[in-house]
Order: structure tokens, then C-alpha cells, then sequence
């Protein structure tokens, strides 16, 4: 049985950012991309927080590429108390390779992580893939999540 949240992916670009929010089945609710500067950052936390009103739960954020670009979004998502997880660039890379889809592109990405969030109780290498950001945001900590 899915987890009860909502699911959001973020492949971090240095300028822009690929977005994609799943319900708790796996539907996808939005895709769009994010210009790296304040105004996509909002755009980004108003369209998150809408789903969140909507659907009355708690939000789950994926990000390939934290850190570096991921700053200040990450921090950010913090802030707003969701729990954050880190993907294994190299690990997702593998997974993609084992369920292959179509080429690489940030939209397929971020349907990978989404894929990603839905197995992670049941297939042991998608638990493997995601890394829960517990403490410091320079720090991330395996999960069995």
C-alpha cells in the first residue's frame, strides 16, 4: 500500500529546474520546470502548497543534484518541514538501467524519481536510491525509508 503523501521530484539544473508531483497513487498532479531565482522558488512552494491544501497531506521532496544548485531551494524545503530526500545520481542511474524507459531527459527523470518514491517499501533498490536529508543539509544519512 503507497504511502499517504505527496510525492515531489526535483532534477536540479544550474538555471532552470525540472519539477514533477505525484498523489499518494502515483498520479501525476503537475509537471513544469523552474527558473533557478527567487520568482521560480515561490512558483515552486505555491504550487506545492496548493496540492498540499488540497489533498490535507504531508509532502515529500526528491532531488537529484543536491546541494550546489539545489541551494537556497533546498534549504527552503527544509524550512517548510518536509522531508527531503536526496537521489543517488549513480544509484538512479542503475535503476534506470534495470526498468529502462526512454532516453535521458529531466522530465523522464523526475518520473524515475517518482517511480522511485512509489517502490521504496517494497523493492530494495529503490530503498537504496533515495537518502533522507535528516540533519544538516550537508549531510545525508541512509534511510530504510
Amino acid at each position: 500500500m503507497p504511502a499517504e503523501e505527496i510525492r515531489v521530484a526535483v532534477d536540479i539544473g544550474s538555471r532552470q529546474h525540472r519539477v514533477a508531483i505525484a498523489g499518494p497513487e502515483g498520479r501525476i498532479l503537475g509537471e513544469f520546470d523552474l527558473e533557478h531565482n527567487p520568482a521560480g522558488l515561490r512558483e515552486f512552494f505555491h504550487r506545492v502548497e496548493a496540492h498540499e491544501r488540497d489533498l490535507k497531506l504531508p509532502v515529500v521532496v526528491a532531488m537529484e543534484g543536491f546541494n550546489g544548485h539545489a541551494r537556497p531551494l533546498d534549504s527552503q524545503i527544509r524550512r517548510r518541514e518536509y522531508r527531503l530526500f536526496n537521489v543517488n545520481n549513480l544509484k538512479l542511474a542503475r535503476f534506470k538501467e534495470i526498468f529502462p524507459g526512454p532516453a535521458k531527459s529531466d522530465p523522464i527523470d523526475t518520473r524515475k524519481m517518482l517511480e522511485l518514491f512509489q517502490l521504496r517499501d517494497s523493492l530494495p533498490r529503490a530503498k537504496a536510491v533515495l537518502q533522507e536529508v535528516t540533519r544538516s543539509l550537508r549531510r545525508t544519512k541512509s534511510s530504510s525509508v
